[in-house]
């Protein structure tokens, strides 16, 4: 971002805030019209597998398949007047006015110009002549929320962490700024990012491919691997607290926000859910989440989140391109993605 990093440091990303075209599928309106592409990083060779930021919301470690982790500091500036084309023409000066209305953080509306390029301009016709008028279409649907600030990241990494033999499959941040990550060589590494060190390695016997630290207590994290076992590791003694085979390859892995439960999901679709109150894995229950796909890739969990301060609230993403929203053993709804090919 041009008014959130170094003009100094080389120029490797793209800072010009450019509109994305949106378009709604199987609704009458669009719930999201005003998405601006306003910075790219070129951060890595080769696939990017995992992003993670801080839990202060300071830094974004990413990694993938160069091996090589990149940790890039937080930039905030004020963006919303080259968002919103501060300086365009006006219609008092002549110019043409813009449909769209920006909506600032306050609430209150204000009237906004936008620079209209030539794909833009495109656009805006095709909203002007719409091919078929429809009383449905509400009105708040060409109305843009601007944020008054926006982020970015400056053009080089705080620091980049070298170590890994094969690709970096998950980030993990503790409270204390330390970082772990998981990888295909089979290991967990704990990095300090102010030295750029390793300071403790864990080894597994597959790949590992979900970590993350114990929210309450950072001397603990979970890790689950393609060995099909998932583990709780003590950090300090470096050595496994308690473990549990689950007989299926652990894809997914997430603690509840008080570190009191546990939620473990497989290649094969079964996710699990673990009470983890004394640093142990007591198995609690299974949640059935009915993925109909006959071909078990496509079963996969992928990932999991829970809601702030709750450790019944989760979604859950897995590999058919469906969020599954799920309180305690009850899945409450689905939303179906972008599918594959």
């Amino acid at each position: 971002l041009s008014s959130a990093t170094d003009d100094s440091l080389d120029g490797s990303s793209t800072r010009s805030a450019g509109r994305v075209k949106v378009r709604q599928y199987g609704k009458t309106c669009k719930e999201l019209t005003g998405m601006f592409m306003t910075q790219e990083l070129a951060a890595h060779s080769g696939s990017v597998w995992c992003i993670n930021f801080s839990l202060d919301g300071r830094y974004l470690a990413s990694a993938g398949e160069d091996r090589v982790i990149h940790v890039w500091e937080v930039s905030e500036g004020e963006r919303k007047g080259e968002l919103l084309g501060e300086g365009a023409v006006s219609k008092e000066s002549g110019g043409g006015g813009s449909p769209f209305v920006a909506v600032a953080g306050n609430g209150s509306p204000e009237v906004a110009m936008l620079p209209l390029n030539s794909a833009d301009k495109g656009f805006v016709e095709k909203k002007r002549r719409p091919r078929v008028q429809s009383s449905r279409k509400s009105v708040g649907s060409d109305h843009l929320v601007v944020p008054e600030c926006v982020f970015g990241f400056r053009d080089k990494p705080f620091c980049s962490l070298l170590g890994h033999a094969a690709d970096v499959l998950d980030l993990s941040w503790s409270k204390s700024q330390y970082l772990l990550s998981s990888s295909m060589d089979k290991t967990v590494r704990l990095w300090d990012i102010t030295s750029s060190t390793c300071l403790k390695t864990f080894s597994h016997t597959d790949y590992v491919t979900c970590i993350q630290f114990n929210p309450v207590d950072d001397n603990f994290f979970i890790s689950g691997s393609l060995d099909e076992k998932v583990r709780i590791w003590n950090v300090h003694d470096r050595k496994i607290e308690d473990w549990n085979d689950l007989h299926e390859m652990v894809t997914a892995a997430c603690y509840s926000p008080d570190g009191q439960v546990a939620m473990v999901g497989s290649h094969k679709g079964s996710c699990h859910l673990f009470d983890t109150t004394e640093k142990k894995l007591l198995y609690k229950s299974q949640i059935d989440l009915r993925i109909r796909k006959k071909k078990s890739g496509q079963k996969k969990i992928t990932g999991f989140q829970f809601a702030p301060g709750s450790s019944l609230e989760v979604l859950i993403t897995s590999a058919d391109s469906r969020i599954r929203v799920v309180n305690g053993d009850e899945l409450v709804h689905k939303f179906k993605g972008v599918p594959q090919y």
